[in-house]
């Protein structure tokens, strides 16, 4: 599990300490949506009179065209764009949206440590749950932390490049087949090791693929429980889990759908 992780677990779940440095922010409007029109128009900006036929006998239509490479809307959002770090930061849920919250903090996101799994087809797994140290990284994420009274809640947000979003999130999936328990150590940092069990769970499907999953981990200095919920909104990649130090709930749906409209809007704005 990724430092940064445990540290979270130990602030969330004991009171001696508590998160730093407060921020959060709200995201931005949708656009208007746009999409190719279906309806036959006349030569670019010339209409025909009333009443007198095309070639073949259809019916001109009456009035003044639209100019060429116009197009009517149809109610489908427009393309999605590539976020930046300051963009997913306006994107993140806020302290209001996660309820129970009594501190919350975003910041980008950092690799710190990385988990290298003792079987390398169980790698995937881990390279989606900490994005910073995978071998396909992002190319912007931020990260926010929301204490609750027993427990917290993390969320990622990860801009990848063309197609490696859909890549990462297809990984992770197939290896979690394989991979219902997956030891591993962190190089260079006395070769500490941790062991995760990994089971996969259900979950309504939202955006573009949704994965859920349970972690339970054991290192040499702590224990705990993630439920995590990914789902995938073009290249973009929300990563959103539950901690405890005992049993913990998957993610609060609401929460997630939030989240998800709150990326949306900014990939359109």
């Amino acid at each position: 599990m990724r430092a940064s992780h445990k540290r979270f677990l130990m602030t969330a779940v004991m009171p001696v300490a508590l998160l730093g440095s407060m921020a959060a922010q709200c995201g931005p409007d949708n656009s208007d949506p746009s999409a190719p029109a279906t309806a036959t128009a006349a030569p670019t900006g010339t209409a025909a009179p009333a009443g007198t036929a095309a070639p073949g006998g259809t019916a001109a239509p009456t009035g003044t065209a639209a100019p060429a490479g116009t197009t009517a809307p149809t109610g489908k959002p427009g393309p999605v764009k590539a976020l930046s770090n300051d963009e997913l930061t306006k994107a993140m849920l806020t302290k209001a949206d996660v309820p129970g919250t009594t501190n919350s903090e975003t910041r980008p996101a950092g690799g710190d440590s990385k988990d290298v799994a003792d079987k390398p087809e169980c790698q995937p797994v881990l390279d989606l749950i900490d994005t910073m140290n995978a071998a396909t990284k992002p190319t912007a994420a931020v990260e926010g932390m929301f204490k609750t009274g027993s427990g917290g809640v993390m969320v990622v947000l990860n801009q990848f490049g063309a197609g490696q979003g859909e890549k990462a999130m297809s990984s992770a999936a197939a290896a979690l087949g394989s991979c219902p328990s997956i030891p591993s150590t962190v190089p260079g940092n006395g070769n500490s090791k941790s062991t995760m069990s990994v089971s996969k769970l259900s979950y309504s499907t939202l955006g573009d693929a949704t994965l859920a999953f349970k972690v339970s981990f054991a290192t040499e200095s702590a224990a705990g429980e993630y439920s995590y919920v990914f789902v995938r909104s073009g290249d973009a990649v929300i990563n959103i889990s539950n901690v405890a130090k005992g049993s913990v709930p998957q993610p609060d749906q609401a929460v997630v759908k939030k989240q998800l409209d709150l990326l949306k809007a900014a990939q359109q704005h």
